[in-house]
């Protein structure tokens, strides 16, 4: 099949995974349920499997790098297999990889394929896109969520990862996501992310602890049994990095804090949480403090602020269509405030 050239349509996809599947999974006759997986832009892909009396024989996700764009960072789809293997081997809990590739003949593109999971993440804002407990009480689940956190973050990464990724320290992500502030639709946000990102290199306290961290640790890239409310796997790593790990427990702790989002997003707000239970969990689980939280969940503030307004203005250019930007790209000068508060 030829090279891709731009996001294929589920149509497209349907038949690459038909070819594909007939060649690499024993038994395989057909391919059903082919859909775009939520939160990637068009480039991952689900499907069932099915023999050649109409059973199913397997659940797979494919997710592919962008058509016609450098490899590098969350486009590079490839540089998850030495992590995901290095996850799967250290015992964190991930969707199995089953098969990767860079030869454009199967998918038009790099591709990876992971099992699909039947199992159901903690919506933020929009109750139909996962599932919550029917008593209504999530802490179960960020409980959970905060146990694997402090195993990832303990995980030896240098076993598999030592030549994976530069080490970035907190001037690099600061530099990084700094890119993306003149591109918001309203330079008034473009002035406050320039006004945090000052205050979080004048404010950095240094000694951080270093590992690999996640990058996009929430409720959405979290997934649970629908039975039983286990939690089964962490998905999507695609800004996974080495650096300070304390990012992702005030990632977490942003996303259900409705104090740092603006007055449209905290009233829809599913999962909420108090910042200092989220601490105190880590804490807990990982057996040793974590010192300057609010400096984390700050700097969580400034990261996704930056992607919000970036994703809103791709949103409203046309470049890249999400209705769901204009809830929460509105964000990012929310974001904004609540990290120079918490730097305050």
């Amino acid at each position: 099949m030829s090279t891709l050239t731009s996001a294929p349509t589920a149509g497209e996809m349907a038949g690459r995974l038909r070819t594909w599947a007939t060649a690499h999974v024993p038994g395989a006759a057909e391919v059903t349920d082919v859909g775009p997986m939520p939160g990637n832009a068009g480039l991952s892909f689900g499907c069932d499997v099915l023999d050649a009396g109409g059973s199913v024989l397997t659940s797979l996700v494919v997710r592919l790098a962008p058509p016609g764009v450098r490899r590098q960072g969350n486009t590079d789809v490839l540089r998850q297999v030495p992590l995901l293997r290095t996850l799967q081997a250290g015992g964190i809990p991930v969707a199995p990889l089953l098969w990767s590739t860079d030869d454009p003949r199967w998918f038009g593109t790099d591709a990876i394929v992971q099992e699909r999971l039947r199992a159901k993440h903690l919506p933020m804002h929009d109750p139909t896109s996962g599932a919550l407990p029917a008593d209504g009480d999530t802490t179960p689940y960020l409980r959970q969520a905060v146990s694997a956190l402090a195993e990832l973050h303990a995980l030896d990464w240098r076993a598999g990862l030592s030549d994976w990724d530069e080490i970035q320290s907190v001037a690099d992500q600061v530099a990084f996501w700094r890119r993306f502030l003149p591109r918001h639709p309203d330079p008034a946000w473009t002035e406050l992310g320039e006004r945090l990102a000052d205050r979080l290199l004048e404010a950095d306290p240094g000694g951080h602890r270093t590992g690999l961290f996640h990058g996009d640790y929430q409720t959405h890239n979290i997934l649970y049994d629908e039975a039983d409310g286990r939690l089964v796997a962490v998905i999507d790593w695609e800004i996974a990095g080495l650096g300070p790990v304390g990012l992702d427990v005030g990632w977490l702790a942003m996303m259900v804090d409705p104090a740092c989002w603006h007055e449209e997003r905290s009233a829809v707000a599913l999962v909420r949480e108090e910042p200092d239970r989220i601490r105190r969990w880590y804490e807990e689980d990982s057996g040793q403090p974590l010192e300057h939280f609010d400096y984390y969940q700050a700097l969580a503030c400034y990261r996704y602020g930056a992607i919000t307004g970036f994703n809103l203005y791709l949103h409203r250019s046309g470049r890249r269509v999400d209705e769901s930007n204009e809830l929460t790209g509105p964000a990012a000068p929310a974001l904004f405030r609540a990290g120079l508060r918490l730097l305050s």
